[in-house]
């Protein structure tokens, strides 16, 4: 047993060193892409500097991943996204904790895009504070926020779902604004930008819920329900009340109004390589590399041969 567990413990050391000289192998051939990718974006940005630059759209979101223990126990968030103008787009990719400078890399990304320091720059994002602040420090001003409609009307559907599941009752004081079109009225002031009626109309129906006395457990619980989702609904506004608009406009108009293609770089950088049903847990660093090298595959911006050459 002694020789065997001896065995065992040699090959162990052996895995274990090959493993660490693998991981600093990879290190150094990351390093490497990433100088050659700033090298490429220098050209690049040289390209195209334009004093009359179209205004730029960024499309923020977060993929998590699973972090290797020894650096933290909850899973990294590595921000992915789309840099788009009139004419093109641009992903990116990034670990906050890992890059030496989240701000200074999207903005770079901006100047890549043909940004001058001067024209617009709107952020679309789910209402998490961090994609827009990040934003705004890389443009080193003010930046236009505006909030996912995606998210806003899953949250008028959950109201929908609720109201539909409650039973009727004649004590209910909204119960015919409730029953007759409650999340389509609450959808079109939304999409319209008539904020504060919808805003209005939430705060009638939870007084109405409230007031309400339910004679069974049943309609207390489905109360409670409509009530909790109203009031998820309005705090999600007035969290985000500034990147509110009219929605509408923007549609009608061609303009983006959800988050949708930085949703789908989540899928293209952070899951398809580092999450879903991948097992492998990540560094900070490696991430961040893999992040910004997968943002480039997939833009055309690094090839075989431009790292070969």
């Amino acid at each position: 047993m002694g020789v065997v567990a001896h065995r065992y413990c040699r090959f162990e050391n052996a895995v274990h060193d090959w493993l660490v000289t693998a991981h600093k192998r990879k290190d150094e051939e990351s390093s490497e892409v990433l100088l050659r990718l700033d090298f490429t974006d220098e050209q690049q940005r040289d390209k195209n500097a334009n004093p009359t630059s179209s205004p730029l759209t960024v499309f923020l979101d977060g993929a998590h991943i699973r972090c290797r223990q020894e650096y933290q126990k909850r899973p990294l968030d590595v921000v992915v996204g789309k840099v788009e103008n009139a004419n093109m787009s641009r992903r990116l990719g990034l670990v906050q904790q890992a890059a030496k400078s989240p701000a200074k890399q999207l903005r770079s990304d901006l100047i890549a895009q043909g940004w001058d320091g001067q024209s617009k720059v709107t952020v679309n994002s789910d209402g998490e504070p961090a994609p827009p602040n990040l934003v705004r420090r890389a443009v080193q001003g003010p930046v236009t926020h505006i909030l996912d409609w995606w998210h806003i009307s899953m949250r008028v559907k959950h109201i929908e779902n609720a109201v539909k599941g409650m039973p009727q009752t004649q004590g209910f004081l909204e119960l015919p604004f409730l029953f007759k079109r409650p999340a389509e009225t609450l959808r079109w002031y939304l999409w319209h930008g008539k904020v504060m009626t919808a805003a209005t109309k939430l705060k009638l129906i939870i007084v109405g819920c409230n007031r309400s006395r339910a004679e069974t457990q049943a309609l207390k619980a489905g109360i409670a329900r409509v009530k909790a989702r109203c009031q998820e609904l309005y705090t999600y506004l007035s969290n985000n009340f500034d990147a509110l608009t009219n929605f509408g406009y923007r549609y009608r108009n061609g303009l983006a109004v959800s988050s949708s293609r930085a949703e789908g770089c989540a899928d293209d950088i952070g899951n398809a390589r580092m999450g879903k049903r991948r097992r492998m847990r990540w560094s900070p660093q490696g991430a961040h590399r893999v992040a910004a090298t997968r943002a480039a595959v997939l833009d055309d911006r690094l090839t075989v041969s431009g790292i070969a050459a």
